[in-house]
């Protein structure tokens, strides 16, 4: 009886061994006897986490109100919308970089309001982002200020639903400013576009310089 004692022992491990999952299993079998690999996978772990906090990815979306700016014209408000995704930011740390694709929904109304011009744009932000409060993104607030270059690819143009796209340039490009506040995941962010180029192609040799105006009060969520 003594002797099988041994035995049976060694059966019973060998039996909780190939039970346990094949990561245990690899663990046991393959964890160097030097202790500095604990050091080295711990920095790996960390800068692992770092980086996908910082980086980030999320939508944001809502109101959007644009207008024209031209000499001697007053043009009204288009009431518009802007929706898209964002990614980037750096939110655990004090700046980032914050990149946006954006569906845009821009404009401007006659001095009459009576005639509605209506740009559809896909709108590509690159953003600089000051971050100021807490680095937790899961619970901690921030207040955030944004700004950066805007490049506004123009998709399709409409006067009162008529097709007027080969009036306007194919490209916009702007500055926006802007601020927002995160709490934890959600955010709310007004921010300013101001166009930089004329959007009005010259007819009959004459140029009139219109450039885009919009403000846009957003919100969103962020998924990392």
């Amino acid at each position: 009886m003594k002797t099988r004692q041994p035995i049976l022992w060694t059966m019973v491990a060998a039996a909780a061994l190939l039970c346990a999952p094949s990561s245990v299993r690899a663990q046991s079998l393959t964890t160097p006897s030097d202790p500095s690999f604990l050091v080295a996978g711990m920095a790996q772990s960390q800068n692992r986490s770092v980086h996908s906090q910082g980086f980030g990815f999320g939508v944001k979306g809502g109101l959007l109100f644009s207008k024209f700016s031209q000499a001697n014209v007053d043009y009204k408000n288009n009431n518009g919308y802007e929706v898209g995704v964002f990614f980037g930011g750096n939110r655990p740390g004090a700046f980032g970089v914050m990149g946006e694709v954006l569906y845009a929904k821009k404009g401007a109304k006659g001095s009459q309001g009576v005639q509605t011009l209506d740009n559809y744009y896909l709108e590509i932000p690159v953003l600089l982002r000051l971050n100021l409060g807490s680095s937790n993104k899961n619970t901690g607030a921030i207040v955030y200020a944004i700004g950066g270059p805007v490049f506004d690819v123009l998709l399709k143009s409409q006067l009162d639903g008529v097709d007027v796209k080969s009036n306007y340039e194919s490209l916009d490009l702007g500055i926006i400013g802007g601020a927002g506040i995160e709490v934890s995941r959600f955010l709310v962010e007004g921010r300013y576009n101001w166009g930089l180029r004329n959007v009005l192609k010259a007819s009959g040799g004459t140029t009139t310089e219109v450039k885009n105006r919009s403000f846009a009060l957003l919100a969103g969520i962020r998924f990392n």
